[in-house]
């Protein structure tokens, strides 16, 4: 979906799954904005593909957050893209090089004798996928700073969801990328699910945060575009 001159909504995945990452470019750089879950690198290699670029000439790829649907085609998409940098909030970074058990996983691990069956399977799965796709950051960007990419784009530390997620503001075109830490419900603008919650206070602050900006349109990581 296109959302300005040099900006796509990119959508992965199956219906009712389906996540929307992004890419901008400019005339020196090709920025992919997180990478999916695990097996997805095909998907984004013809998504790119399909509007008229290769992803072998990604630039940058800069991810929100640390958790699994964000990192689990990271290595993958590497290898199709060796060029590319990869680049988070300095917070997140020991969740995402391996460093640090992912938050998460973490919560699991430590009340592993009370989970029910199903938290079992996703503690598994978690375990298994963090052990495939935790991967060096290139890149630590901080709080505030603004990279002259594609119109400049602006970090901004928005806590919560995980320690160190982050939101992107595309300045050229006015396009917040707020990953998981808002969400769309009857067109209105939510927090993510409460249970996928690092620290609830912090969420919370940090969707009033984003609702605060001056911002033509943001895009949610799990529930699409929303235009102000």
């Amino acid at each position: 979906m296109k959302l300005a001159h040099n900006v796509e909504m990119l959508e992965i995945g199956e219906a009712g799954n389906k996540i929307y990452p992004v890419l901008t470019w400019d005339d020196a750089h090709l920025v992919l904005f997180d990478a999916g879950f695990p097996n997805q690198a095909e998907e984004f290699s013809q998504a790119i593909s399909d509007l008229g670029f290769s992803i072998e000439n990604l630039t940058e790829i800069i991810l929100t957050h640390q958790d699994l649907d964000h990192i689990g085609s990271l290595n993958a998409i590497l290898k199709l893209a060796p060029n590319a940098k990869v680049m988070a909030l300095e917070e997140e970074i020991p969740y995402i090089d391996g460093t640090k058990i992912p938050t998460k996983l973490a919560k699991l691990e430590g009340n592993l004798e009370n989970l029910t069956d199903r938290q079992k399977e996703i503690y598994h799965y978690l375990k298994s996928g963090f052990a495939f796709a935790k991967a060096p950051v290139d890149v630590a960007v901080t709080d505030g700073e603004t990279l002259p990419i594609s119109g400049g784009l602006a970090f901004i530390h928005t806590p919560g969801h995980t320690p160190g997620h982050m939101s992107i503001l595309l300045e050229e075109s006015g396009i917040l990328i707020g990953g998981d830490a808002v969400n769309i419900q009857d067109g209105e603008l939510i927090g993510s699910n409460p249970v996928y919650m690092d620290k609830m206070d912090l969420a919370e602050k940090s969707l009033e945060k984003i609702k605060n900006l001056d911002v033509k349109g943001i895009v949610t990581y799990h529930t699409g575009y929303w235009e102000r």
